[in-house]
């Protein structure tokens, strides 16, 4: 059975402010990101994909603001290096409410940083489990 799966920003991060080395000072993305997944049949009717929602996870990536270059790619800065994003960068499925109050399916992180200054784009990727 063929699905789609689009994900779609709900809440935009706007702010945060640069932790650099001071982990213990660090805000998190202000507002927080929060990502509704929408997926649907051959048909186009929406689903709610109940069977899959254990195995469906999202992973959060730092881009430049041109969004060509990866910025926390683990080999880069090497293995001792500090990460430019930092925090619970992979959510999984939530069943919540909306602000009108209907059912979905929604990504939130709320504990993501950024170590510099900066304009930056966030990339997600929905990732599936396999058995």
């Amino acid at each position: 059975m063929y699905r789609s799966y689009q994900l779609e920003v709900i809440q935009h991060p706007e702010k945060t402010a640069e932790f650099r080395n001071a982990h213990l000072s660090r805000l998190p993305l202000n507002p927080p990101l929060i990502v509704r997944l929408i997926v649907r049949d051959t048909s186009g009717n929406l689903v709610m994909p109940e069977v899959e929602i254990p195995f469906l996870l999202a992973h959060l990536s730092l881009y430049s603001e041109d969004g060509q270059t990866r910025l926390d790619d683990p080999g880069q800065w090497g293995e001792d290096g500090p990460p430019l994003l930092y925090g619970n960068l992979v959510a999984s499925l939530d069943i919540l409410e909306d602000a009108p109050g209907r059912q979905g399916l929604f990504f939130v992180f709320p504990d993501v940083s950024v170590r510099w200054e900066g304009r930056y784009q966030l990339q997600l990727t929905l990732m599936r489990i396999s058995r």
